[in-house]
């Protein structure tokens, strides 16, 4: 592919298919958005989804007023880069139909297909366009980036997500405690809680600096391509502005912590307040460092010779991008007219309180309060733990059953095995140790159970064994690591497809082997009352 210069047509010089085209492309913008509008209203790290539609259109008329547009010569190469594009588009908006039918189109896997899809369709639209027979929209940084910018219209994959969470929340945690250690105030970290003398800070999912190195990414790649022409300075604040984002979160976190050492509540205003105002400060920086370049760059040289182009002819990308775009709106009416809500059913479910046995003589039981706080991340409102305690003169064992339930549709397959205890104890400080296998066969009252899932943490001197399962109408579904997409995606096509059934999670902990704990009243009474569960 050979780039040769000239000028930009305007649009009503297209030609009748290319500017169709342009119409068919600015609605299947339209009803991306529409779709994804709900997350980017309700999740704060995809906020700046709302103006993407934005960004991308000024970004897209900027790169018509390039003194000097480049466009590409038709050809074998060309076509063939515009046709792979358009099958990885449809490849991807494929495996978003199979997410979106198994776990409904607000799940991240469905909406990071769908993202993927429109991007590299608006991708192979910007070749097509950029063929020197059409001339409408040139070779340059700022109409990649018209197209780039969409891939962060959606949430990471849920692993990646997840590991880059995990990675910043420890980070963060270790660089304040060592700042706090420098400045004579005692602290330590514990897990992702900073101890202080009087209080302990937990640095939160929430406040791991996802949202702001993301958002700042956004706003480095926007204004890279929109003020920027050197190749240098476009990379200087592509690479600094997430290294910004990532610097003022580090900076909110330290003041929290400072403010709550000081005995200040920082739940609630004080929280909300610094978050919006580092967003804006950080945004503020990289906008400056991108202005502060933009005056030093030398004004553009304009190449002589006629500003005004022929009128733009027809290629055959055309006629092969109005086909891609037919295909997936037919694709997408059928889609839309046979998907059916994901709603809860209606009922109710069992009492979870009196599936947990009372405590047999020479124990104690108590009930965990303030479960309710993890009702909005798992989508449910049932909830019950209950630590059992021996008396230490026979012992001191300490057992705790947890219980999670669900209605049929009340959250997809795969929500439930993103919150397992491999995903969430390693947050509050304790340690996977390692284990010959991962699986357990289990025997309570001479009754073999359904193979458990079975894991060992650490937490100082404290150890603790867990055993647990996931029912789905009944059955112990094999467990899936909810930070492989791979896995994900046979979650999916094994579980989704079939008509929604309610599901039960099941958690059993104690700090002594299961061999000793078996022959326990608590147990043997605990899976008499789950056996018409699947159990």
């Amino acid at each position: 592919m050979k780039l040769t210069a000239s000028r930009c047509t305007p649009f009503r010089a297209l030609h009748w298919l290319s500017r169709a085209n342009a119409f068919g492309l600015c609605a299947a913008v339209a009803v991306f958005a529409w779709m994804l509008w709900p997350l980017w209203r309700t999740d704060d790290n995809l906020a700046h989804g709302i103006f993407l539609p934005f960004l991308s259109g000024i970004l897209a008329f900027e790169s018509r007023r390039d003194p000097s547009p480049r466009f590409l010569r038709g050809g074998a190469g060309l076509l063939a880069a515009c046709a792979f594009l358009i099958v990885l588009s449809f490849t991807s908006l494929a495996c978003a139909v199979v997410y979106a039918s198994a776990l409904g189109w607000t799940h991240s896997m469905a909406a990071f297909f769908l993202a993927a899809a429109l991007a590299l369709a608006l991708g192979a639209s910007w070749l097509a366009f950029a063929d020197e027979r059409i001339r409408f929209l040139p070779l340059n940084w700022a109409a990649a980036m018209a197209a780039a910018l969409w891939l962060f219209a959606s949430p990471p994959p849920p692993g990646t997500y997840a590991r880059l969470a995990s990675f910043l929340q420890s980070q963060v945690t270790h660089g304040v405690v060592q700042v706090l250690n420098g400045l004579g105030i005692a602290a330590f970290q514990d897990g992702n809680v900073i101890e202080l003398a009087r209080t302990s800070v937990g640095v939160s999912e929430a406040c791991s600096g996802v949202r702001s190195l993301v958002s700042c990414t956004v706003a480095g790649l926007f204004l890279s391509a929109l003020l920027l022409r050197r190749k240098g300075d476009r990379t200087l604040v592509v690479v600094l502005s997430p290294a910004i984002g990532l610097a003022m979160n580090f900076l909110r976190s330290l003041l929290l912590t400072l403010l709550a050492n000081a005995g200040v509540n920082i739940e609630g205003r004080w929280h909300d307040l610094t978050g919006a105002s580092i967003l804006t400060v950080t945004t503020i920086l990289v906008a400056a460092l991108a202005l502060r370049l933009h005056r030093r760059e030398p004004a553009p040289v304009v190449e002589a010779g006629d500003p005004q182009p022929l009128p733009a002819g027809c290629s055959p990308l055309q006629g092969i991008l109005a086909a891609a775009l037919l295909l997936a709106g037919v694709a997408t009416c059928l889609i839309a007219s046979s998907s059916q809500p994901f709603h809860a059913a209606p009922g109710k479910g069992p009492d979870l309180a009196a599936l947990l046995p009372d405590a047999p003589p020479g124990w104690t039981a108590q009930a965990t309060p303030d479960l309710d706080q993890y009702s909005g991340i798992l989508h449910t409102h049932a909830l019950i733990e209950r630590v059992y305690s021996e008396a230490p003169a026979k012992g001191g064992a300490h057992i705790t059953l947890y219980l999670a339930y669900w209605l049929p549709g009340q959250a997809p397959v795969s929500l439930v095995d993103a919150h397992t205890p491999d995903a969430c104890w390693p947050g509050t400080g304790w340690q996977a140790e390692p284990e010959p296998a991962d699986r357990a066969r289990l025997t309570v009252d001479d009754r073999e159970l359904p193979p458990a899932e079975y894991r060992r943490f650490r937490h100082d001197r404290f150890e603790t064994h867990v055993w647990f399962w996931h029912l789905q109408g009944g059955r112990p579904l094999t467990y899936v690591d909810p930070r492989s997409a791979v896995r994900l995606f046979g979650l999916a096509w094994h579980y989704g497809f079939s008509q929604p059934k309610d599901q039960l999670f099941v958690r059993v902990s104690s700090d002594r082997p299961w061999d000793e704990i078996a022959s326990q009243p608590t147990l043997e009474q605990l899976f008499v009352n789950l056996r018409p569960f699947g159990l």
